[in-house]
């Protein structure tokens, strides 16, 4: 799992929101933060601000100490991928987060544990795909109001829903031979349709079998004009489902 953070402008905002609730000994710890993160991202850099934390969240309230977080972890990203470990940050943090911010990191440690990608290949059947995009949504419905986790549970959302309707290069939902849609496939939207006919998932899945149907269930990969309408077409409800589960659509 990959994620490119603007770091510059979530040091803006978190930094203001600390400023403006904590007291002079928060934002002397914000400022001593920030200013390690003002350092190139280095190996030893992203210790010493994880040594910072470890020593100094205690003098923040959860929330204060979630946002400190969500900073090193963007620094971090930044720098390498691999230099996060959610299970870690879990263990250690925990207690000096909000619950909703360590919901946040367990869906990324699973993710990271069990990538649903690897290699442009399919890691989890499509059932198990299944259940963490709606697991996912039934998050990002419950805390639409913590905007500071939002950003990123919705970037991991829209990457299972993208894999829903279209798989990856070497796990297509369309056979390269037969040009046929997956049948399995199908049969899991169908139990979305049923079980969850109420969630965003259902209301795009709805719009793409109705697509679907009007292809004869069916894709000429090497016609160009019908396969961009495929990508097309994915693309738009994947925006859609972001809008349904934000809530987004309901501001318009």
């Amino acid at each position: 799992m990959r994620r490119i953070f603007c770091l510059s402008a979530l040091v803006f905002l978190l930094a203001g929101a600390l400023s403006s609730c904590g007291g002079s000994g928060a934002a002397r710890i914000t400022d001593e933060f920030t200013g390690i993160l003002d350092e190139p991202a280095s190996e030893q850099n992203i210790e010493k601000a994880d040594a910072f934390l470890k020593a100094n969240l205690m003098g923040l309230n959860r929330e204060q100490a979630g946002e400190l977080l969500l900073l090193w972890e963007a620094y971090a990203l930044n720098y390498d991928s691999g230099s996060v470990d959610y299970e870690r940050l879990i263990a250690e943090y925990a207690a000096e987060i909000p619950d909703y911010l360590t919901e946040l990191l367990e869906y990324k440690a699973v993710e990271q544990r069990r990538p649903i990608i690897a290699n442009a290949t399919l890691q989890v059947n499509w059932r198990e795909l299944v259940l963490r995009t709606l697991d996912l949504e039934d998050f990002i419905a419950a805390h639409r109001e913590d905007r500071l986790i939002q950003d990123d549970a919705l970037w991991l959302y829209k990457r299972y829903v993208n894999a829903l309707l279209m798989g990856a290069s070497n796990s297509p939902v369309f056979d390269y031979e037969t040009r046929a849609f997956s049948q399995d496939l199908l049969t899991q939207y169908d139990a979305v349709l049923s079980e969850r006919p109420d969630s965003a998932l259902a209301a795009v899945l709805t719009e793409y079998e109705a697509y679907l149907a009007g292809l004869g269930y069916a894709l000429e990969y090497d016609q160009k004009e019908e396969s961009a309408k495929f990508f097309e077409t994915c693309s738009r409800l994947v925006s859609e489902a972001e809008q349904r589960v934000s809530g987004a659509e309901q501001t318009h």
